[in-house]
């Protein structure tokens, strides 16, 4: 018997690859790879010509049936692959694209496209370890296991259902706008939650509030009202009266002491690892993302793409193999040692349900380090960093909890009230992992006994200013996707948010935030978003409608959800989808749309023409129609700015920009314009292997 191994992209097929080579296995695999999708649905013209038109009479556009064609970039790939399967004989094809829903897609939108009847099996598995692979070759998944069937369904049917919404419901926000306006499953509730915390900010008005501080040597208190608990005062007089009514001592009145015991956090999901690394080392979302994707490559780590926080009892079981990687580490070496010592303390983690718990892992288990060693492997900065905060997590479950003291006392002068509070450490446990990263020490109070009398040194008034609510950072804007529930008041409808883990998934909300950036809805400042006055009135215009509601977002979720646990049928699915496309573009093409005029950025001088270079929705192109230059934003995976695009108008070169040729190899180049064409310019020898 002979099989086709098809990987989802060249470096993973190397690794089957080789483990392959040193087993014996009953059949015969010919290896090749894609590199990502390799098709996409067609255009709305490729099923009917008359749909090119952007006419509101012809909404919705809904094709009788959904057809792939071959994306441009990955066309020789395609060909390659299916001249493979024309050429020879195979009796199966394996599956090894990523383990997960998106896996499915990329491969069975391919095998569909490709007209393909062979029987296929899935290789399964999270990590790239030669015995991961080697397992997973040894246990091939049929292709009608009921998990992988609805998984494939699942995943074909959340690819039509954004087509559809996002093709009818942009054309007809675009068409009643008079620009173009993107509209999303879950672009649109993400701007929602961006667009309204930036009307809360504008519309905030600062209000001045006082504060009474005493000064008792070793510590400080702030006065209280005793009914109600609030320490702000509207007016300076009535704080500058209770600062006269201040004696010169004050007795403890009461004092509470608790003790606090932390036990370190789950293992990291994307989106915490996502929220741990913009906290720490303000990395964007995506950036962690490609960060974690490459140490994943590097066999590293385990599958990022997980919305998981926890292991599964078999891997478990064998977790001190990645202890003992982390052994080998200088800043780990002692820790780890002094963890083994601790078999008891091992065993108890890994019965504790949260860390270990077969019943809460999604299609994959939480993030962690693998067995293979970083040795002599090359890690960036980045990588080095987003490396050693899996470690820490993971070495933070098997050791001791961080244990506190929270002390709160009262204190009374003549008949005004004080509060103060203080934590003494008892046990840092986990937590001297984490040291380098405390901004400040906890502070205890001092030993104090009730009735104690304590001479009072200083007494002021602190004069402050009410705070707008805080834009979102990657980190925030992250979690509020995640907890969507906080947004609606039905408690029905948080627990289906809940249960859908939001809106998004962890692999898509950072593309999801990048895109609403490209096209001019939000803004980076900083490390905080802020909503456009486009995005705003894109929002506003809406309205209402059901689209911007996270709860619809995380219902449609949960219903994918749903096919892939078998809850729910593919053909009752697609019934519920078509209804809603056709009730919610109606609504659409009755708006009115109300959107600021689109502000026209000059980039350049066109270098044939002379006229204007403006920047565009996919690139940089001549305001002059006839002329037909053009510099596209995306240029094999490079990302060209309009920095970029302004040097190379003024015949300089760009800064270094990392590219992806159509073999899946990477490297780094700058572009430059020789006679008005693009030609790279590498400052290293070589292109970098992915």
């Amino acid at each position: 018997m002979k099989a086709l191994l098809i990987a989802e992209k060249p470096s993973l097929m190397r690794d089957i690859q080789k483990v392959y080579k040193k087993m014996q296995l009953p059949y015969e695999i010919d290896f090749t790879s894609f590199v990502g999708h390799v098709v996409e649905l067609k255009e709305p013209h490729e099923y009917k010509p008359e749909w090119k038109k952007w006419d509101l009479n012809l909404l919705p556009m809904i094709p009788e049936r959904y057809e792939f064609r071959v994306k441009k970039t990955a066309y020789k790939v395609y060909k390659e692959i299916e001249q493979l399967l024309k050429t020879s004989r195979y009796d199966f094809i394996i599956n090894a694209c990523d383990a997960g829903m998106e896996g499915e897609n990329i491969f069975y939108s391919f095998y569909k496209r490709a007209g393909c009847k062979l029987p296929v099996k899935r290789f399964w598995t999270s990590q790239t370890t030669d015995s991961a692979i080697s397992k997973a070759l040894l246990n091939l998944i049929d292709e009608q296991d009921l998990l992988i069937r609805n998984l494939r369904n699942a995943a074909m049917y959340r690819t039509i259902f954004d087509w559809l919404i996002g093709l009818n419901l942009t054309r007809a926000a675009t068409v009643k706008g008079g620009r173009i306006i993107k509209v999303g499953r879950v672009m649109t509730p993400t701007l929602a939650i961006v667009v309204r915390r930036e009307i809360e900010i504008r519309h905030f008005k600062p209000e001045p509030y006082f504060q009474v501080e005493l000064d008792l040597g070793q510590f400080k208190a702030l006065w209280f009202n005793e009914q109600n608990n609030e320490n702000k005062l509207r007016t300076l007089e009535e704080a500058r009266s209770i600062l006269s009514n201040i004696g010169r001592t004050a007795v403890v009145e009461d004092i509470k002491t608790e003790r606090k015991t932390m036990s370190a956090p789950p293992l990291h999901s994307l989106l915490e690892l996502q929220k741990e690394a913009n906290k720490f080392y303000g990395f964007t979302s995506s950036e962690t993302l490609k960060i974690a994707q490459s140490l994943y490559e590097k066999k590293l780590i385990t599958y990022p793409r997980t919305e998981s926080k926890h292991l599964p009892t078999g891997f478990a079981q064998n977790i001190k193999v990645q202890l003992q990687t982390l052994a080998s580490l200088e800043e780990y070496g002692s820790i780890v040692q002094e963890v083994l010592n601790r078999p008891e303390r091992i065993q108890r983690t890994i019965h504790s349900k949260k860390y270990v718990d077969d019943k809460k892992l999604t299609d994959h288990h939480a993030i962690t380090v693998t067995e293979v060693p970083i040795g002599r492997k090359k890690l960036t900065p980045q990588e080095s960093k987003i490396y050693h905060l899996i470690a820490r997590r993971l070495l933070a479950i098997f050791m001791p909890a961080y244990v506190i003291d929270k002390t709160a006392v009262v204190l009374k002068t003549n008949e005004e009230f004080f509060k103060a509070s203080g934590n003494m450490v008892i046990e840092k446990g986990y937590t001297v992992l984490y040291d380098a990263f405390k901004k400040k020490q906890e502070l205890p109070l001092p030993q104090l006994q009730f009735n104690m009398e304590i001479p009072i040194k200083d007494a002021k008034v602190l004069s402050k200013v009410t705070e707008p609510p805080a834009r979102y950072t990657d980190s925030t804007l992250l979690d509020a996707m995640f907890h969507a529930g906080r947004f609606v008041e039905d408690q029905e409808l948080q627990k289906i948010l809940k249960d859908a883990e939001g809106i998004g998934t962890s692999a898509t909300r950072a593309e999801i935030i990048e895109k609403l950036i490209s096209i001019g809805m939000i803004t980076r400042e900083g490390k905080s978003f802020k909503a456009t006055q486009f995005g705003i009135d894109v929002i506003q215009s809406i309205g209402e409608h059901d689209i911007v509601s996270p709860e619809l977002t995380a219902i449609w979720s949960k219903k994918l959800k749903d096919i892939v646990d078998g809850h729910l049928s593919s053909s009752q699915f697609y019934k519920e989808m078509l209804a809603y496309v056709k009730q919610t573009t109606d609504g659409f093409v009755s708006l009115n749309m109300n959107v600021a005029e689109k502000q026209i950025v000059v980039i350049g001088k066109c270098l044939k023409c002379g006229q204007a270079v403006v920047e565009g929705f996919k690139g940089y192109s001549c305001s002059n129609k006839s002329c037909k230059f053009f510099i596209s934003k995306s240029i094999m995976r490079g990302k060209i700015t309009p920095t970029d695009a302004k040097k190379l108008l003024n015949g300089k070169e760009t800064r270094e920009i990392r590219f992806t040729w159509k073999s899946g190899k990477k490297g780094k180049a700058k572009l430059k314009l020789v006679n008005e064409k693009l030609e790279f310019v590498f400052t290293t020898s070589t292109k970098e292997k992915s």
